[in-house]
């Protein structure tokens, strides 16, 4: 699958075309170090943008966590902001609460936060970025045995995990939660 990143480079308009890059993911810094006015950088990034002319409030909602590892964004004068993008889901082998039954209640809400939770963190250096991309897997194993264990429940478990992200040494701003369904975001 790679290490996919989107690159969402902004137009004289506002808005913005939204590359692919097969692995981008791993090499943020060059992407980051690039000089944008030449273009995008053809090996890293495709030529033909996925989506464009997005407005900036609906960017966010076009990664798809799965997906993509990373998001690179190009202002109009050339600097670069890179993310992480984290899943702070909790995985366990406990019933999710999804189905019929659950449809629009609580139990439901839950279960979709816990399953379509997205963060992104700011990447600073390729360093870092392993740290926390290390923590987060430990914790959600950690966090994934404490949920099958009865201990708390999955929704808290990944409320907490984007809470530590927050506080991780190597966060040094705010993280972006991406929003659910594909809701605009602002």
């Amino acid at each position: 699958m790679g290490a996919r990143a989107m690159v969402a480079v902004a137009r004289p308009d506002g808005r913005y075309d939204c590359y692919h890059s097969q692995w981008g993911g791993e090499h943020l810094d060059r992407l980051v170090a690039w000089a944008w006015d030449d273009g995008v950088p053809p090996d890293l990034v495709d030529p033909e943008p996925v989506h464009t002319a997005v407005p900036a409030d609906r960017v966010l909602a076009r990664i798809d966590s799965r997906g993509y590892e990373a998001l690179v964004a190009v202002a109009v004068d050339g600097a670069v902001e890179a993310y992480l993008v984290c899943r702070p889901g909790i995985e366990t082998g406990r019933p999710t609460g999804t189905g019929a039954a659950t449809a629009g209640t609580r139990d439901d809400a839950a279960a979709s936060f816990v399953r379509d939770a997205a963060v992104l963190v700011p990447w600073t250096d390729a360093a870092a970025a392993a740290r926390i991309r290390r923590f987060s897997r430990t914790a959600k194993e950690i966090l994934g045995d404490a949920v099958d264990a009865g201990l708390l429940s999955a929704w808290l478990a990944t409320a907490y995990l984007a809470v530590r992200l927050t506080r991780h040494p190597d966060v040094r701003s705010e993280i972006i939660w991406l929003p659910l369904g594909g809701a605009t975001v602002g």
